[in-house]
This record gives C-alpha cells, sequence and structure tokens, in this order.
C-alpha cells in the first residue's frame, strides 16, 4: 500500500478482546469484551497461491491499516476486528509496524487478518 494519510481511512472498526469464562456445567466459554472503535482502511489481499486457496475454501485475507494509538498498541493475534459498516468479522493473524527502518515508523499499525473462519 502507498502512504496513507488521515483520508484514507474510509471504514470504521471495532476491536474486541478474548475473555473465558466457566460456564455452569464447568466448561470455558470465550466471550468477546470489545474495547475501542477507530477509523481504518481495509484491503483484500489479491493474488499468490495461499491466497488464491484461501478464497476456494471462503476465507478472505485483508489488511487493516490503522494509526498508532496507545489503544491499537494492544492488538494482538487473539483479539478479532469487525468492520462497523458490513457486519464482516476477522480474526486477527498478525500485527506490525508497515514501515520498520524508515522514516515513517511508528506511525501506523498494520493487521494480517482474515474472515469465513472460526473466531
Amino acid at each position: 500500500m502507498p502512504l496513507p494519510g488521515a483520508g484514507d481511512l474510509h471504514q470504521t472498526v471495532q476491536w474486541a478482546e478474548p475473555f473465558g469464562a466457566m460456564d455452569r456445567y464447568g466448561n470455558e466459554q470465550t466471550s468477546w469484551i470489545n474495547r475501542f472503535v477507530v477509523r481504518a482502511q481495509i484491503a483484500a489481499k489479491l493474488g499468490g497461491e495461499d491466497v488464491m486457496a484461501a478464497r476456494l475454501q471462503g476465507r478472505q485475507p485483508v489488511t487493516i491499516r490503522v494509526r498508532n494509538t496507545v489503544d491499537t498498541r494492544k492488538i494482538t493475534t487473539h483479539w478479532r476486528v469487525t468492520d462497523t459498516n458490513s457486519g464482516i468479522a476477522y480474526n486477527v493473524r498478525a500485527v506490525a509496524d508497515p514501515f520498520m527502518g524508515q522514516p515513517e515508523r511508528g506511525r501506523w499499525i498494520e493487521v494480517l487478518a482474515e474472515s469465513g473462519v472460526a473466531i
């Protein structure tokens, strides 16, 4: 993706963290605690053999770019993200600074996420 600007953050996404609790039968139940909502840029991952195979299985990998803030630095691969406009929920697969070693370092966080899989 090219260098982002504020005008590129077209989507609104909600980030949720898993919370495990025992039900009355002693089974662990995972629920989600909504942590924060931010503006984001969501781009579908296109091309590549792995991506094409994922699409055949009904999964859609995407890259989600958000500003680097106190809240977004908490995101881990255990979290999920939901596009508030479409309602699509994504599993977070990886979290990284896309500009490591460049002057833009520390401004953005890029998240590799995937929909169409168990959350």
